[in-house]
């Protein structure tokens, strides 16, 4: 759910508006920073530890949030607190892995152990924290310059007060290089040049043998970082490490079903869906290990790529199932699926797979209790959504919202029915006909298939999709799956009585032509073929521009193929939209597509350009700055200038 920062929160009326907003949308992590940001301003600091505990509990592995209360407490010097809440967000269950939280970790480190004050014992602590964040995190992220930079820094600062620690200095920094070029990371062909003069500026009848000893390693990490900048180009990767420097821009947003279908939403949405082609390319290229790691080594490096992506994807459920399943470890998978569905309540696919996992351990009321969380948050989303659609039942989105709902009840029903038999699954299909006014005609078929399959009851099946028929009467779908069911049982004179009261009501005219056809065939493979002459010129009579060779191709179907056309009339063969799916029959109501379409517009518009138009007044300003020969190092890299303009400052919105 998007959050619109353009209104600072003041007054303790903001307040209380942006206390009901996180209690409509709790998914909104915006929302939760914004009332921290009231409440420290304020310096109430209890309340701001006590809205991040809040929002630590629902994103245990978001880890810009541990990093921001961390740099705050940091700034006030509560180590106590500080030391505290390390313990628990690097460890436990919902271990981080995070190189800025980690850098944290560091700063806490070197503030409590100040070398000048401690001397070599403060030292010695101070590089046993670089280590474990080297063996942790920096070892496996491909942006680790700045703690690469830190620790040799940190080495070279060192002034030793006799040769042993002089030799020791110089043991420790070469190990370091070691370590350093053979991991592929931005910088490491400056670290390189660096690390040869270092190598001849220390022993010049050495160095030689010590750079042979690591340059095919390097060039193979040189090689490895430019296959994967190329593989990786477009990610999008900016966090924030300090309150104030979280917005839109910066923390994951939650879209609602209602912003996905509008144009902005829409493009927001496609764009996360870009991100994570990124982030899954990404997983699996570092699964060919072409770095040669050991398995368990491996194995780590993958975790640490995982939990990168769900921290920036964190709310798009297949990197969270697929770091589910990458998890062999049955306990580790159920907390990963737990933290997944709380940061996406509405998620049927993630919430499907949690609750197989209770499943296997017979844990029925675990698996009632995933769906009763499910079904409240789904129906909280379709509350809202009704609400920005003006109460339109069947708005686009609201309908999307409750076809979901619907398919969750209707897992929920036969998950009941396998794990605690008929009567359980009856009281789910009860509590949906309460909901009569939500639900869509889908709850009726499938409970009705339900009870014809618990030991061929089509009696109790019939009453239910009668039942269905009182409040999906011009609902084609319905009329279309319940005609189906009808022929399967060969129930004649059901049939053509649903036929005959239908064909009379204002259909859809695609659905009203599907139950056209579907009787057609009926009546061609199992009545007679004056029957299919009456039918057929009633069929013209209603539709007077069809073919009339497709109708005679579409009754000669065996196993719902039309092998005429697919044999002899290829010509006319097509695959064609499923007529019983609302949402086939119009493709403009995907947003994906629109997106998909919408960008390939975009690059044959870009194509077409054939330049650049550069405004004069950048050209002007171009032409009064200094020549670049004047100066002999670069002040600042452009790219990485215009990199954090797009990817973290929020511009303020055009009155």
């Amino acid at each position: 759910m998007s959050n619109d920062q353009g209104n600072e929160i003041k007054t303790s009326e903001d307040v209380t508006l942006l206390k009901q907003r996180i209690e409509a949308y709790p998914e909104d992590i915006l929302s939760y920073l914004n009332l921290v940001k009231f409440y420290e301003k304020n310096e109430m600091y209890t309340d701001a530890r006590e809205v991040y505990d809040t929002v630590n509990g629902l994103f245990p592995l978001y880890s810009p949030l541990w990093t921001m209360q961390l740099n705050d407490e940091l700034i006030r010097d509560e180590f106590e607190i500080v030391e505290k809440k390390l313990a628990k967000c690097l460890s436990g269950d919902f271990e981080n892995n995070d190189l800025a939280l980690w850098s944290t970790y560091l700063d806490y480190v070197r503030r409590k152990n100040n070398i000048i004050t401690g001397g070599q014992e403060a030292r010695s602590v101070v590089i046993k924290a670089f280590d474990l964040v080297l063996e942790k995190c920096a070892r496996f992220e491909p942006n680790s310059s700045s703690f690469w930079d830190d620790y040799l820094l940190f080495l070279e600062q060192w002034k030793p007060v006799n040769k042993w620690e002089e030799q020791q200095k110089v043991d420790m920094i070469r190990i370091l290089y070691k370590k350093m070029l053979c991991v592929p990371f931005d910088n490491l062909e400056k670290m390189w040049s660096k690390y040869t003069q270092w190598e001849q500026d220390v022993n010049n009848l050495t160095a030689r043998k010590f750079i042979g000893e690591i340059s095919s390693d390097y060039m193979k990490a040189r090689s490895l970082y430019q296959e994967w900048l190329n593989l990786t180009r477009g990610l999008k990767r900016s966090s924030a490490s300090y309150l104030k420097h979280a917005n839109n821009k910066t923390v994951p947003t939650a879209l609602s079903q209602y912003e996905i279908d509008t144009i902005d939403g829409d493009a927001t949405y496609y764009n996360s869906i870009k991100q994570l082609q990124i982030w899954l390319g990404w997983i699996d290229w570092e699964k060919e290990n072409k770095l040669e790691l050991p398995t368990e080594e491996l194995q780590n490096r993958l975790i640490y790529v995982y939990k990168q992506g769900i921290q920036y994807m964190i709310y798009m459920p297949e990197i969270w199932y697929d770091y589910a399943m990458f998890t062999t470890d049955m306990t580790k998978r159920e907390t990963i699926l737990t933290v997944a569905t709380n940061a996406n309540t509405c998620s049927p696919s993630l919430v499907f797979k949690l609750i197989e996992c209770h499943e296997t351990k017979n844990n029925t009321e675990a698996v009632q209790n995933c769906f009763e969380t499910c079904t409240a948050s789904i129906m909280k989303q379709y509350q809202n959504s009704l609400l920005l659609a003006n109460g339109d039942e069947n708005d686009p989105t609201v309908y999307r919202i409750r076809h979901k709902l619907t398919y969750v009840y209707c897992i929920y029903m036969n998950t009941m029915k396998k794990l605690s038999g008929l009567s359980t699954a009856r009281s789910v299909f009860g509590k949906c006909r309460k909901l009569k006014q939500i639900m869509t005609h889908d709850i009726y078929i499938e409970n009705a298939l339900l009870e014809f399959q618990n030991q061929s009851d089509y009696k109790t099946a019939f009453r239910v999709l009668e039942l269905g028929l009182k409040y999906f009467q011009i609902d084609g779908v319905y009329i279309n799956k319940y005609l189906d069911f009808l022929i399967l049982l060969n129930k004649d004179a059901q049939i053509k009585t649903l036929f005959e009261s239908s064909v009379t009501k204002e259909i859809n005219q695609v659905h009203l032509k599907s139950i056209y056809k579907k009787m057609i065939a009926y009546e061609s493979k199992y009545g007679n073929v004056d029957n299919v002459y009456a039918l057929e010129k009633r069929y013209f009579e209603t539709f007077p521009n069809e073919k009339r060779i497709e109708l005679f191709t579409n009754r000669y179907q065996i196993q719902n193929e039309n092998l005429l056309k697919k044999l002899e009339l290829r010509y006319l063969y097509r695959d064609e939209p499923n007529e019983s799916d609302p949402f086939e029959l119009d493709n403009n109501s995907n947003p994906l597509k629109r997106s998909l379409a919408q960008d390939k517009q975009d690059e044959m518009n870009k194509r077409q350009k054939n330049g650049l138009h550069v405004p004069k007044d950048i050209i002007q300003l171009l032409s009064l700055l200094p020549k670049r020969q004047y100066f002999k190092t670069a002040f600042l890299d452009p790219k990485k200038l215009v990199k954090y303009i797009n990817e973290q400052v929020e511009l303020p919105k055009p009155n």
